[in-house]
C-alpha cells in the first residue's frame, strides 16, 4: 500500500481521513433510524473505542508532518464527523435519551478524555459507560 503514496505523511493522513470518514458515514447511517438516543451512545462508545488506532496515526503524522499542523483533508474529515454528531446529539436530547443540558463541547471533552484514558480495556468500557450513564436525563428533567 506504500507504493501508493509518495511519502509515509501522506500514506498516514489518507489512513486518518478514511478512518473518520468511516466513524462519519456509520454516525450518519445510524441518524437515519429510529433510535436516536442509541445512535449518540453507539457512536459515542465507536469514537472512544477507536480512538487508540487514530492517536497512533496522529503521532505518527506529526513524526513526520511539516510543522504546519493537519492537513485539509484531515481537518474536513474531523469536521464532517463533528457535524455527523452535532446532528446525533439534539436527536438524543428531543427523544427523552440524552440529557438535555449537554452540550456539543462537553461531549467531545468526554470523548477526547476516555479516548486518551490508559489502562486496562474493561476498565475504560466501564469508565464509558459510566459517563453514559451520566449523560440520561437526569430525573428531575
Amino acid at each position: 500500500m506504500f507504493r501508493h503514496f509518495p511519502t509515509k505523511q501522506l500514506l498516514v493522513e489518507a489512513t486518518i481521513v478514511r478512518h473518520l470518514t468511516q466513524l462519519t458515514d456509520t454516525a450518519r447511517a445510524r441518524g437515519e433510524g429510529g433510535e436516536a438516543g442509541a445512535a449518540f451512545r453507539m457512536t459515542f462508545r465507536e469514537m472512544v473505542s477507536g480512538a487508540p488506532a487514530k492517536l497512533a496515526l496522529v503521532a505518527l503524522m506529526a513524526e513526520s508532518a511539516d510543522p504546519a499542523g493537519a492537513t485539509d483533508e484531515v481537518e474536513a474529515a474531523a469536521s464532517a464527523l463533528r457535524d455527523a454528531v452535532e446532528v446525533l446529539l439534539p436527536r438524543g436530547q428531543e427523544a427523552g435519551e440524552v440529557r438535555a443540558d449537554a452540550t456539543m463541547a462537553e461531549v467531545y471533552v468526554l470523548i477526547r478524555a476516555l479516548a486518551n484514558a490508559r489502562g486496562d480495556r474493561a476498565v475504560v468500557a466501564r469508565a464509558i459507560d459510566m459517563v453514559l450513564d451520566g449523560l440520561s436525563p437526569r430525573r428531575s428533567e
